[in-house]
Parts: C-alpha cells; structure tokens; sequence
C-alpha cells in the first residue's frame, strides 16, 4: 500500500450539492444532498460501488448525517439524517420507504448529528440548541450557544462537545455545561476525535485546532486558504479535511502531507471508512472516494475524466491573490519542483493564466484550472473591517434599518455566503434560495463562459441597485420582510439560467413536481422602547380606577427588558398578567400597544403567554382584544384604531404558528381561528397592513393544516375565504401569499380542489396571470395553481 491517496470511485446521482457523507462499513457508503434525498452505495468490486437505495423522506435541504453502529436490537445499524425540514429522520438501511423514527422539536435548520457510545444520538441546529435523544427520545436540551450550533461531538456517553456559529466549543456533562473553549476567530464549523489527545476542529477562521479536554489548544494546523467545513480522523492518527478552498487535505502531526483538488469550490463534507479510505461529497453534486491502496485505485479513465475535470475548473483570481498577468513565468516555470506539498503557481500559457497545483505522489504540477478576472470593478468594498469583493444592499422594507448588508467574495459559495447572511440577520432559512440566485445572478462566476448579468433583487428578481453606481430603482415591488409586514415570500425556487425551453410533460408529470409551502412565517419586527414609551404615556393619562400601580408599571418594565433580548431571561409572569389585565379593562383606543406586546409574547414565549391568558386560550383572547369579529357586524367603514388592532391581533395569531405549544394550541382552539378568517370578517378590512397579516396567517394555518393538523372541514372553509381574498385582493405580496396558501391546500386536499373549481377560481387566475406579466413569481405560482385545477 502506498502513502498517498488516489481516486477509488466517482459516484454520480444526486442533482444538487453532496452536503454530507458517511459510511456503515467498508462496503457501505451513505451521501445526503440539497436534492433532498439520502443516497446509499454498496461496493460491487475492488473500485466499483452501485446506488443501493434512494431514502425520500425529507421536503427540504438535507445537511447532516450519521452512520449508527450495529447493535443487538438493530444488527444491520441504522443512520440519521437532518435538514432544513427541522426534522431527524432515523432509518434502517434496508428499508428506504420511511424512516423507523422521526426525532422532532428543533425549529430551526438541523444541520449537525453524532452519535455516544452507546448509541444516543446528538443533534445540533441553527436554533441555537443541541439536543441529546436517548432511545430516540429527547433527553436534554443544551443551551449556552448565542448563534446556531453547527458541530456537535459524542465524546463519551453523556458527555458531548458542541461548535458553534458564535465561534466557541462547549462541553457538556449530563446535560451541564462545563466547560468553554476559545480561540477560533470565526464561526467553529466541524469536531472530530483525536483519541489519547482531545479532539479536533475546524472553522471558517481557516484553521484545524487540537485540543485536549481540559481547554488547552495543543496545535493550530494551517494550510487551507478558506472555510474549513469538515474534519474526520483516521486510524493512523491522521486528520483529513475539507473546505471551501476546492481541497481535500490530508494531515500528519503539523504538517499537510496531501493536498486532493477537488471540481467544485465547496468540500462539504469529509468521512473516514474503517479501512482508512476516505469519502468526500462536494458542491458538484458527486461523491468520490479516496484510497491508498493500490488494489481499489480507481480505472485509468475514470482517474483521467478527474484530471480533466480539475485542468479544465474555472478559479477566481481573488482566490489565489492578486494577478498581473504580465509579471508572471510562463511554462518553463513548470521545470521546477514545488516547495511543499498542494504549492500553487500561476504561469502564463499563451496569454491565459493557469493555476498548477505540486503534487508530491507524482512530484509534478498538476493544472488545477484556469484563473478568472475577480471583481469587475477591479475595487474591493470594506465590511466590519474585512476585505470584500461585493457589499450589496438588501431592502428588506421597515425604512433606513430594513437595509443589511450582504458581504461576498467570489471564492465563496453562494449557498453559505446565503446561510452567513440569514443566520447574522435572524432571518427565515426559506430565503436561502432568492440569495443564491440573487448571488449567482449578480457577481462575476467561476465558469469560463458565463455571462454577465445586470444587478437583480434577490426577493423581487428585479433590477433595483448595482452597487457602485447610479440606477433606477425598479417599479417592482422590493423585498419586504415577512417579520415587519413590508413583502417578500417566496415559494419554492425556480432556476432561472435554464439554456432550452423543457420538454412538453403530461398534467400528472407537472403536478408531481409542485412542491407545498412547508415553513411557517413569523412577524417579529418591533421598537420595543416606543412600545413601552407609549404604554406609560397611556398609563399617565387613564383614569385612576384602570391606572397600572407601581408594581405593575416594574413588572411592565421588566417584560419591557426581556423582549428586547427575549433569550437573555425568563418572561416574568407578573408582566404577563400586566399585559393580559391592559387588554382586559383599557378601552381599544388605548390598548393597541398591549396588543403589540402579545403579538411579540405569541413568537417568544407562547408557552408563558397560554399560562397568562384565561383557560389557556390565546387564539380566543387574541381575537377578542383586537376585536376581529367585531368587523363583520360595522355598520360603517372602520375606524384606523379598529384596523390596527385587528392587525396586530391577527400578527398576533400568525406567530403562534412558529414554536409547537403555539401550534398545539392553535389545535385545540381551531374553530376559534377559523372564525377569525370567515369571508365576512377578513373582506371588512381594507388597510395593507392588515392584509398582510391576514395572509401571513392565512398561510401559517394552510401549513398547519397540511402537515401538523389535517381536517378537511376546515381546509375547504379556508380555502373559501382564500378564494374570496384573492379576488379583493391587489397588493402582490398579499397576492403571493395568499396564493401561496391555496397552492398548498390544492397540493394536500381534492376536496379543496373541488371547491375552487366550484367557486371559478380558474377563471381568477386567468386574469391574475394576464394582470401579473412579466413578474416572475406571480407567473410561477399562478402557473402552479392552474395545473392543480386542470383534470
């Protein structure tokens, strides 16, 4: 057996980015894909593996999993898979049909698992939790992370290491923390076991660190360029990793021995088999294994396809430093031996720029690529004190503070430049895909023939703003957060950089691929000083018998606090009940920012608000504060203290929707919420702003009622109203929303298909489509909905 790892297989199946790989034995290797699927290969020769089965339970993004060993209830193992979905499916290999298990309290992207000893399993998520499931029930919760948890270590049985987007590692004992470890400067990306040593991580700080267990950082391994997205061990001691710098690197006590090349920009994730051959899934959809042995070495052709595939890889400039392609060696530079292992040159080969790689196996240059021009402007844009290629400015609505900032390189990938951007901003995974087309469409590729392309709004796909220069803001609509009521849902995604119309398919055929919503929305924008401001103004003016007492105005005061930081505390019950005895005795006129209180109370804390509210019963207390069905017996056009009360009722209901003791409510008071969107009651109101929660709520219950809570009565009385609402309806994101809705009903439920139908709602869409030309979104899910209803 030889020192250096060669190709063993290519594995091609999966449509989208290889996020995660493992393996149950040597001849048993598992992938996990944004396709939305698990994929497992069983090893039919020395090189050879065959898809073995296709595992389809998840609806979203999957982004980790793990191989669980043999045990005596479960002889052949079992594996865990998790996404975006907020779901941990566990199943056994040999039955792809459905998953043996579904672990379920996350709510937020689960995108780390391990496993202990003896079997619990580990799970980290952007929730900002880690969970230990003992038995594939939950056991604990780890809470201390301040930003989403993105590697979780099963060290010992009940003793778990947990890495973080907030740039520690935390040690856990029985469900305590003990233990934190600093020294990463970015986000703490992967763990592995370094056994009789510690452990092992990587970050996008672009560094390995080995650390012993009591919190010293023994070696920093240096070698990567970018990200380090994973990290796994091998027998001999040795690390292998793998990042956003096209590379596989192989580790021996401080050195980098071996450097792979890789086709894509993202390495997402590396794994160790038992016999040291390693496995790798990347951003270009493929999963290749490595090996030392000469035995398993992969076909000469299928090595030379690889070479080809890497010679031929377009490599942003900016990647590998700045370029003046005038000043560089031409081909002779190639006599030369490299310095160390995974060196890269650039040469100049008759006026093109090639990237070459030192290959210590072969002790040659391997062409690695061909080196593209970075910025257009040529001009790098300064962001919290980095260096960047593009700073865009994204207009989530809300005024001058609904602009964030989303900082990109062009060696990134704009999958995880997307994630960065949602996670520092606290914004809805669902948005991943408008930023990754945004992304895509806006900046210089790495492919040698991509074309360029005007500035377009990641939400609207509208040419708004090209940074740098002086433009035209588009009459489309802008992005407007769903968190503030200003627009911006997106269904599922639509690729926009298809090159030939698609073949015709049957009805069948296209209504297969219409996926449902599946995320709830939240409405969680606030000044929560104007609230508080406003609230003891009020108290100063109302009569004494009503006026709040000085316990009450601390106790409001305090509830104040934790919702300016709604994880830094407990709620407090004494503010809970001030707030539920404002909506009870102040007159509506005064009561409106109490009501904005609840709505904040409904998305935080849902389980102190139901202990608060009489008989537990928020979604009638809701609805009664803001006075919502009093709308349908006004003998008159509504008041604005009417409208906005019944807004922010109506946020107040939406947000119940985003934590499970909401939603367990919404069940057990469903008719309640079904009264609050009757034709008679929703067609009353006329302001943007409640509409636009009245759609948001609309969706959420479209959602609940689809996946979580399943009644046809009603899912056709809410696709009643939908009809009704749309055909009132003018604004587009109220449209989309609502659209949105009855596209996922029609999706889940004949029934509401036959009422539609029975309601001429084709015939609305029709003129929708025509009023709506050339807005993408509107077209795509219109389109949608007329396929559902046609026979």
């Amino acid at each position: 057996m030889s020192g250096y790892y060669k190709l063993e297989a290519t594995l091609h199946s999966h449509e989208q980015d290889v996020k995660a790989v493992a393996c149950l034995s040597n001849d048993y290797v598992l992938s996990a894909s944004r396709d939305k699927s698990v994929r497992s290969w069983t090893r039919t020769g020395p090189n050879d593996f065959t898809q073995h089965n296709t595992y389809l339970g998840h609806d979203h993004y999957i982004n980790a999993l793990l191989a669980i060993p043999p045990s005596e209830g479960f002889p052949e193992g079992l594996f865990a898979s998790a996404g975006s979905d907020k779901l941990i499916h566990v199943y056994e290999p040999f039955n792809p049909s459905a998953p043996l298990y579904t672990l379920i309290d996350h709510t937020e992207n689960v995108c780390a698992l391990s496993t202990t000893p003896n079997g619990d399993i580990i799970s980290g998520s952007w929730d900002k939790k880690a969970i230990v499931w003992k038995n594939f029930k939950k056991a604990y919760v780890l809470e201390g992370h301040t930003a989403a948890v993105l590697g979780v270590l099963g060290v010992d049985n009940d003793v778990v290491l947990t890495a973080s987007a907030d740039k520690t590692i935390r040690l856990w004992q029985n469900g305590k923390e003990t233990k934190v470890f600093n020294g990463h400067t970015d986000v703490v990306r992967g763990l592995a076991l370094v056994p009789g040593v510690g452990f092992a991580s990587c970050s996008n700080d672009g560094t390995i660190r080995i650390w012993n267990m009591t919190g010293e950082c023994l070696q920093e391994l240096y070698g990567h360029t970018s990200f380090v997205y994973s990290i796994t061990t091998l027998s001999t001691g040795e690390l292998v990793s793998s990042g956003e710098d096209r590379t596989v690197r192989v580790w021996r006590d401080t050195e980098c021995v071996q450097t792979l090349q890789q086709p894509c920009i993202s390495v997402w994730s590396v794994a160790s088999l038992p016999n040291n051959d390693i496995v790798v899934g990347g951003s270009d959809a493929t999963v290749r294994l490595y090996t030392r042995s000469d035995e398993r070495t992969a076909k000469p052709e299928d090595i030379k396809e690889l070479d080809d595939q890497l010679a031929n890889q377009a490599i942003p400039s900016n990647q590998l430093g700045d370029v003046n392609k005038d000043n560089l060696p031409g081909s002779e530079a190639l006599l030369q031996p490299g310095n160390k292992e995974g060196q890269v040159i650039m040469v100049n080969v008759n006026g093109s720029v090639e990237a070459h790689q030192w290959d210590s196996t072969s002790r040659s240059w391997q062409k690695i690529g061909e080196v593209v021009g970075g910025v257009g402007s040529g001009k790098k844009q300064f962001y919290n004190g980095k260096e960047y290629d593009y700073v865009f400015d994204i207009d989530i609505g809300g005024g001058p503070n609904g602009m964030l900032k989303l900082p990109y390189n062009i060696n990134q990938n704009p999958y995880d430049a997307a994630q960065k951007f949602l996670l520092a901003n606290e914004l809805s995974p669902m948005y991943v895909d408008q930023i990754v087309d945004f992304i895509t469409k806006n900046t210089s590729g790495v492919s040698l023939d991509q074309p360029s392309n005007q500035y377009q709004d990641p939400f609207t796909g509208g040419s708004r703003y090209t940074p740098g220069q002086s433009t035209t803001q588009s009459t489309q609509s802008s992005f407007i957060d769903p968190y503030t009521g200003a627009s911006g849902y997106h269904g599922s995604h639509t690729p926009t950089h298809t090159t030939a119309p698609a073949p015709s398919q049957s009805p069948a055929s296209q209504k297969s691929k219409i996926t449902p919503v599946q995320t709830y929305l939240a409405l969680k924008q606030a000044n929560v000083d104007a609230v508080g401001n406003k609230l003891q103004a009020l108290n100063q003016q109302i009569s004494d018998d009503k006026k709040l007492d000085e316990n009450e105005v601390a106790a409001l005061n305090r509830l104040m606090q934790y919702l300016k930081n709604p994880t830094s505390s407990s709620v407090g019950e004494d503010g809970l009940l001030t707030i539920v005895k404002i909506c009870q005795t102040w007159s509506p006129n005064d009561r409106f920012p109490a009501l904005d209180i609840l709505r904040l109370l409904a998305l935080y804390a849902p389980e102190d608000l139901l202990s608060a509210v009489p008989d537990g019963n928020a979604v009638t207390f809701l609805s009664s504060a803001g006075e919502i069905l009093a709308a349908s017996t006004a003998t008159s056009a509504l008041t604005k203290v009417a409208e906005t009360n019944a807004m922010l009722a109506y946020r107040g209901l939406a947000n119940l929707f985003n934590h499970q003791v909401g939603r367990k409510a919404v069940a057990a008071q469903q008719q309640d919420l079904i009264s609050t969107l009757q034709a008679d009651v929703v067609l009353t109101y006329k302001a943007k702003a409640t509409k636009l929660a009245i759609s948001t709520l609309s969706l959420n219950f479209a959602v609940f009622l689809t996946t979580e809570a399943r009644d046809e009565d009603s899912e056709i009385n809410l696709t009643g109203s939908l009809v009704d609402l749309v055909k009132d309806e003018e604004d587009e994101e109220n449209l989309f929303r609502l659209l949105s809705a009855l596209k996922t009903l029609f999706i889940h439920s004949p029934p509401c298909i036959e009422i539609a139908t029975i309601l001429d709602t084709k015939i609305e869409l029709n003129r929708l489509k025509k009023k709506t030309s050339g807005r993408d979104r509107m077209q795509t899910v219109i389109g949608e909905l007329i396929t559902l209803l046609s026979p």
